[in-house]
């Protein structure tokens, strides 16, 4: 999993949660490890799997729908990972699509970020500051990476699916 967009942690992260290798509970819960409860940390509404966590989950889906609202897509949830993370929205455009892919993984991440910092921080994200955390990173790590992708920040927030690898 590569997309040179990105920092090399998040394609790691990706790679791992697509071989469902992030620890979440049922995994730990498998390999031995006495936990309190299965369920979600973060919405406590089902048993914490890989799926869940990253895409079913209240949170998750919340996140999932402020960011297809901001790229301007339509209401495009996926049913399982393989189709979010490998699949490529047919929404958007083939110049924008390495763009689109960076921004839907640097979301997945962040998702498990604040998964994270709801355990060990005890503290719970809300959608509005996860999506411009999503923007802001987005805007740094891709404007860092890229001499493909000539971002402006205010188109950035208004329109992202503008931009091509021509600026």
């Amino acid at each position: 999993m590569c997309n040179n967009l990105i920092p090399q942690k998040i394609g790691i992260f990706i790679w791992r949660a697509l071989l469902r290798r992030i620890p979440v509970r049922v995994e730990l819960n498998k390999r031995g490890i006495d936990l309190a409860s299965l369920r979600c940390p973060v919405c406590d509404d089902d048993i914490e799997t890989v799926d869940h966590i990253l895409l079913n989950c209240s949170f998750a889906k919340d996140i999932w729908d402020r960011l297809y609202r901001w790229w301007n897509m339509g209401n495009l949830m996926h049913t399982n990972l393989e189709d979010l993370f490998k699949g490529i929205n047919k929404a958007t455009s083939s110049s924008s699509s390495k763009l689109w892919q960076a921004v839907v993984w640097i979301c997945g991440y962040l998702i498990w970020q604040n998964k994270n910092s709801t355990i060990f921080r005890n503290y719970k994200g809300n959608g509005p500051v996860l999506l411009n955390e999503i923007q802001i990173k987005a805007y740094e790590w891709i404007s860092k990476r890229s001499n493909k992708f000539k971002l402006d920040w205010n188109q950035w927030l208004i329109n992202p699916s503008s931009f091509d690898d021509h600026g």
